[in-house]
């Protein structure tokens, strides 16, 4: 690695980590102001409040480096633009390719640990901060949550096994209730093959009644009605894991068990390629920002760097936004919903190399 490679490997990488602690921060106080007026009724302890935050802390910093990435990108080249070193860089026959190449490098290196990052640490974190703000400061009995692909939790009748649940149709595919008496002894088994939510109420649709309480084995068709599940679906959805709480593996599985019951898994699929899309984010946006802050000059600095990139994170922000919706309502494949942006930021960066904005 020679100078040059040292020398602005080290100028993106300190504007970064600064760019980082800067985003991540802000990023925290907000959330702080935000959630704390939720909570302060429950009087809930320092201890659990500061550990949601700690636990939270490892999402926020995935969720924010890309912008880190970004402003680290445009901002160094600017100061550098500014103090005329990219004007010695070029008289000395350094195009701006080679001088691209180390910030190129260093947004590659930290994608890839961002998703080692993903895979590794978020899922676990995530888990655990949701189970501080449900159990620990919003004081909820914990009552289970769900995989992808089932919930068991326990109600008034008994345990409830609820295969599918989709909160946005409100649905439910397939619950089981086993009916049990004091002393844990099975009495009933009720199966749903579905419920819909309907005027404030779950409506069932077709199941049936399998009575083991006697000496005989008996089944019979389910009456209308006959089950009633107190849960509503906001409750329902809240207890439904968030797929960041999954690694890539166990959310590849969750997919397998819903294909193979024949449901659709559309949401979880685009979940899962997005996955692998967001820690490439960084790398992107950088592919962007060079061509972009070169053009500049030496009108790049600070204070234009932050402007530009706060245009292009928030059209970045547009663009995944409306890919990931559109996924997950089918109007496009998951894998194009999930790498919308990073292809669109591909294709505008190509278009500037073509037109000559590098030498």
């Amino acid at each position: 690695m020679n100078i040059l490679w040292r020398y602005t490997a080290r100028a993106w990488t300190s504007v970064f980590w600064t760019a980082m602690l800067a985003t991540a921060g802000l990023y925290v106080v907000i959330d702080i102001f935000d959630r704390l007026g939720e909570v302060l009724s429950f009087s809930p302890s320092w201890t659990a409040l500061v550990s949601y935050f700690l636990f939270k802390l490892p999402k926020i910093v995935f969720d924010v480096y890309p912008a880190a990435s970004l402003l680290a990108t445009l901002i160094s080249i600017g100061v550098l633009s500014r103090n005329q070193e990219i004007s010695a860089m070029r008289s000395c026959g350094i195009s701006d390719r080679r001088l691209a190449a180390p910030i190129l490098a260093c947004a590659l290196l930290v994608s890839l640990g961002a998703l080692f990052w993903s895979e590794n640490v978020v899922p676990v974190a995530a888990t655990r901060s949701r189970w501080l703000w449900d159990v620990e400061l919003k004081q909820k009995v914990y009552r289970g949550v769900f995989d992808a692909a089932s919930l068991w939790f326990q109600n008034d009748r008994g345990f409830v096994h609820i295969r599918r649940y989709d909160a946005g149709a409100r649905v439910i595919s397939g619950l089981s209730l086993y009916e049990s008496d004091p002393d844990f002894n099975l009495l009933r088994v009720v199966e749903v093959e579905s419920m819909t939510w309907q005027d404030g109420r779950w409506v069932s649709s077709g199941g049936f009644v399998k009575d083991v309480s006697g000496e005989e084995f008996r089944v019979r068709p389910l009456a209308p009605a006959e089950v009633e599940l107190h849960e509503d679906p906001e409750n329902l959805a809240a207890r439904k894991r968030r797929p960041e709480e999954f690694s890539f593996r166990q959310l590849r599985r969750q997919i397998a068990q819903l294909e193979s019951r024949g449901l659709t898994a559309d949401e979880y699929l685009v979940a899962l390629h997005h996955k692998l899309a967001w820690p490439f984010a960084g790398f992107f946006v950088a592919l962007l920002a060079v061509p972009l802050a070169l053009r500049t000059g030496r009108d790049s600095g600070l204070a234009r760097g932050t402007a530009t990139g706060l245009v292009i994170g928030f059209a970045y922000w547009i663009v995944t936004g409306l890919a990931l919706s559109a996924g997950r309502t089918g109007g496009i494949s998951p894998p194009v919903a999930a790498w919308a942006a990073n292809g669109a930021c591909a294709i505008i960066a190509a278009a500037l190399f073509k037109r000559g904005s590098l030498r």
